[in-house]
C-alpha cells in the first residue's frame, strides 16, 4: 500500500467513527453554516442566479438563518435553469474553464440536465464515495475490484481497480471470470435491470456467484426488496442473514452528485422488517405505504435537504449543494423525487417505541426515504396503482421473476398492465395466475394483465439497458 493509499484508508476510516460519534445537532448546524455560504457564492457568482434572485426582487443579504433560506430563497427545478439558461451562466463566475468533466441526466423528464466537475470536486466525491464503501464493504481490509456497468458513460469516482463494461453482459461477465479470482471482493455496479440480466446470464454459463464473493450495488432506478430477495436467490444468498456480501442501493443526480444517498446494512434491514412490519412500516413511511421505499443515508455536510410542502402527506425531495467547489452550485434544486427526512433523534424515538432499538443504525446521519416519482401512476375505478407496487409483486414469485425481463407498462389508454417476457419464456395460465395472486397482496386495483413475448413487447426494444424505461 503506497503513501496515498495509506492516508486515504486513514481519512475515511476517521470519518466514520466521527459520524458514529458526533451529535446531529452539530451536524445540522455545519450543514446551516455552509448552506449561508453557498448562497453568498451562488447569488454573487453565478449569473442565471443572481437574475433569479433579481426577478424575484430578493436581497440574498437578508437570509441569516436555515429558516431564512426556507422562506426566502426559491425553489427551482431543471426547466427555470438547464432550460432557461446557457450553461455559461449557470456556473461560477461565468465559464466552464474549470471543467474536468460533464455529465448528462438520463432524459427520463424529456429534458436534459447536466452536472460539471472540477478537479477538486472530482477528489471530493471520490473521498465521499470511497468512504461509504469502506463503510458498507470494509475496502481498506479487502482487495476489492468494482465493476461498473451503469449505462450513458457514467464514471464511478474512486481509488479502487475498476474495470468498465456499461452494459454489456458478456464483457461484464468476461471481466468477472479472468479478475474476479484475483481479488477478495467484487462490487458490481449497475441499474437493476441489467444486474438481473447479468446474475442470469451467469447462472446459465454455469456460474457460481458465491465463488468470486460478488456484492451489488444498484442505481438509476427504484427497486423493491421482492427484488432484493430475488437477486440474493440467484447468488445463493440471503439478505437477511449478511454473509460479507451485500445487494445495495445509491442515489445519485447527474446535475447534483453522486451517491448523494446510500443504502447500508442496517437501512436494508429496517426496510426489510417494514415490509412484514405493519407497525414500523406506518411510523417509518405513514399509514398508506403498502410497500416500503427504499430507505437511505445521507450527509447533512454535503447536502442541505428539505422534503417539501412540510405539511403534506406526499412530498418532494428539494436540494441545496454545499461544496464550494462545485461549478453548477444548485440550490433549493427540486428533483421530483417523492420522499421524506427522519432525522437521526426521530429514528432513535420510532424505534425505541417499537421496542426495536437494538436495530438503531450506528451512524449519527439523518435518513431520506425515497419513492417513485409523485405523479406516476395509473387511476382506475378511483383506485391508484404504482409501479412501485407492481415491482414488488412482480419478484414477489420467484417462478414469475425468472420469466420477465423486469420490463412492464402501465397502459392508461385501456387500464392494462403489459409485462415482457424472456427470450425463449413461455406463457401458461398458470404464470398468470401466479403473477396476478401476487400483485394483489400490494395494489387496491385488479387490473387485466396482458404477457407480451419478448420480441412483440411494444415499448423500449431498441433501448438494450441504454436508458431508464418509462413504465407509464
Amino acid at each position: 500500500m503506497n503513501l496515498a493509499e495509506t492516508l486515504g484508508r486513514r481519512r475515511r476510516k476517521k470519518m466514520i467513527e466521527l459520524l458514529r460519534s458526533v451529535e446531529p445537532a452539530r451536524l445540522a448546524a455545519l450543514s446551516e453554516k455552509f448552506l449561508l455560504k453557498a448562497l453568498q457564492r451562488a447569488a454573487t457568482r453565478v449569473p442565471a442566479y443572481k437574475k433569479i434572485l433579481a426577478d424575484r426582487r430578493i436581497d440574498w443579504r437578508a437570509v441569516r438563518t436555515a429558516a431564512d433560506y426556507k422562506k426566502l430563497v426559491p425553489i427551482i427545478d431543471k426547466h427555470e435553469t438547464f432550460s432557461a439558461f446557457e450553461i455559461e451562466d449557470l456556473c461560477m463566475d461565468g465559464g466552464i474553464d474549470e471543467m474536468k468533466l460533464a455529465m448528462s441526466s438520463s432524459g427520463f423528464s424529456g429534458a436534459f440536465s447536466f452536472g460539471i466537475n472540477t478537479p477538486r470536486n472530482y477528489r471530493d466525491t471520490a473521498t465521499s464515495i470511497d468512504t461509504a464503501l469502506e463503510y458498507v464493504f470494509g475496502i481498506s481490509e479487502k482487495k476489492t475490484l468494482l465493476l461498473n456497468c451503469i449505462p450513458m458513460g457514467v464514471k464511478v469516482h474512486t481509488s479502487l481497480k475498476l474495470a468498465e463494461t456499461s452494459v454489456r453482459p458478456d464483457m461484464a461477465l468476461a471481466i468477472l471470470k479472468k479478475f474476479g479470482p484475483k481479488f477478495d471482493q467484487v462490487l458490481i455496479v449497475s441499474d437493476p435491470h441489467f444486474l438481473k440480466k447479468i446474475l442470469e446470464d451467469g447462472i446459465e454459463q454455469g456460474l457460481s456467484w458465491k465463488k468470486y464473493n460478488v456484492s451489488l450495488i444498484s442505481g438509476e432506478d427504484w427497486f423493491s426488496e421482492s427484488f432484493r430477495s430475488y437477486l440474493g436467490d440467484l447468488m445463493d444468498f440471503n439478505p437477511d442473514a449478511p454473509d460479507g456480501r451485500l445487494i445495495g442501493a445509491t442515489m445519485g443526480i447527474a446535475e447534483l452528485d453522486l451517491n448523494l444517498f446510500h443504502e447500508s446494512k442496517q437501512t436494508i434491514a429496517l426496510r426489510r422488517k417494514a415490509q412484514t412490519d405493519e407497525n414500523l412500516r406506518h411510523a417509518l413511511f405513514g399509514a398508506d405505504a403498502k410497500v416500503p421505499p427504499i430507505l437511505f443515508h445521507y450527509y447533512p455536510h454535503r447536502l442541505f435537504l428539505e422534503a417539501l410542502p412540510e405539511d403534506a402527506t406526499d412530498k418532494e425531495l428539494v436540494f441545496s449543494m454545499l461544496s464550494p467547489h462545485m461549478l453548477i452550485p444548485l440550490l433549493r434544486y427540486n428533483s421530483r423525487d417523492r420522499g421524506d427526512i427522519i432525522p437521526y433523534e426521530t429514528m432513535t424515538k420510532i424505534l425505541a417505541d417499537l421496542s426495536l432499538s437494538a436495530m438503531m443504525p450506528d451512524l449519527h446521519l439523518p435518513l431520506v426515504w425515497v419513492s417513485g416519482r409523485k405523479d406516476r401512476y395509473l387511476e382506475t375505478n378511483g383506485k391508484r396503482v404504482y409501479p412501485e407496487e407492481i415491482k414488488q409483486g412482480l419478484y414477489e414469485d420467484f417462478s414469475v421473476a425468472s420469466k420477465t425481463t423486469g420490463y412492464f407498462h402501465l397502459n392508461k389508454d385501456n387500464k392494462t398492465l403489459e409485462i415482457q417476457l424472456k427470450k425463449y419464456a413461455t406463457l401458461s395460465d398458470d404464470l398468470r395466475r401466479r403473477f396476478t395472486k401476487a400483485l394483489l397482496k400490494y395494489s387496491d386495483a385488479d387490473i387485466p394483465v396482458i404477457f407480451y413475448t419478448y420480441q412483440d413487447f411494444p415499448y423500449g426494444m431498441e433501448l438494450d439497458y441504454e436508458r431508464k424505461f418509462r413504465n407509464l
